[in-house]
């Protein structure tokens, strides 16, 4: 491989993000035919039916996996692409895919990027892993441009289901979970992180978001 895959940020990582960490860096190299893999793929599809491209857009995915969200928005228009994950393992598969692209080993707060330099920002199955999402969501306020745009796709679970995972599951597994949202609780986040128009709507076993900034 000709680029270095490096962790480069503090040792002191929450225990969850560390959790994820392990359990991606595990399935990484065969994440595509893994169940959790071929779970995430409905999201990506329907991701890559409602994101809204132009040439030479800046994107962003936060929580990237091995690329595949990435790859298949560059195939439907020439933009500029970034991919972080916190698993080097998934920045090495997806560095291996997609060699054009720009992966790399970083945590989803906070970001690198200066303010108002990005135009679409992704996260695909990755939100309930965030163990602080409205300082994420403030995080991807700052870094999008005036017109920019937040896709969010998430696991939908029912409102049981949901109370039970966050009470009694997520806080004492070893998955890297923190917390599964509803429609509403999602919503208000983004409202909260000041975006103006948010959308959000379930599909099947997706709950999905859109908020402009």
């Amino acid at each position: 491989m000709d680029r270095e895959i490096e962790r480069d940020w503090e040792n002191d990582v929450n225990q969850k993000t560390e959790e994820s960490r392990m359990i991606y860096n595990k399935m990484a190299f065969e994440y595509d035919t893994s169940r959790e893999g071929r779970y995430t793929r409905f999201h990506i599809e329907e991701l890559l039916n409602t994101i809204n491209l132009n040439e030479g857009d800046v994107v962003l995915d936060i929580a990237c996996g091995n690329g595949t969200l990435l790859g298949e928005l560059s195939k439907k228009a020439k933009i500029r692409a970034n991919g972080i994950d916190i698993s080097e393992n998934m920045i090495h598969a997806a560095i291996m895919r997609y060699p054009h692209i720009n992966f790399k080993v970083k945590p989803c707060c906070p970001l690198e990027w200066s303010d108002e330099s990005i135009d679409i920002i992704t996260i695909c199955c990755a939100f309930h892993h965030f163990d602080n999402p409205q300082r994420f969501v403030n995080e991807c306020r700052r870094v999008l441009k005036k017109s920019g745009t937040v896709y969010v796709a998430d696991p939908n679970f029912g409102a049981v289901i949901r109370f039970f995972a966050n009470q009694f599951w997520f806080p004492f597994s070893k998955s890297g979970d923190v917390k599964v949202y509803g429609r509403k609780e999602l919503e208000a986040i983004f409202y909260n992180g000041g975006f103006r128009i948010v959308q959000v709507y379930e599909k099947e076993k997706g709950l999905f978001l859109k908020a402009r900034k």
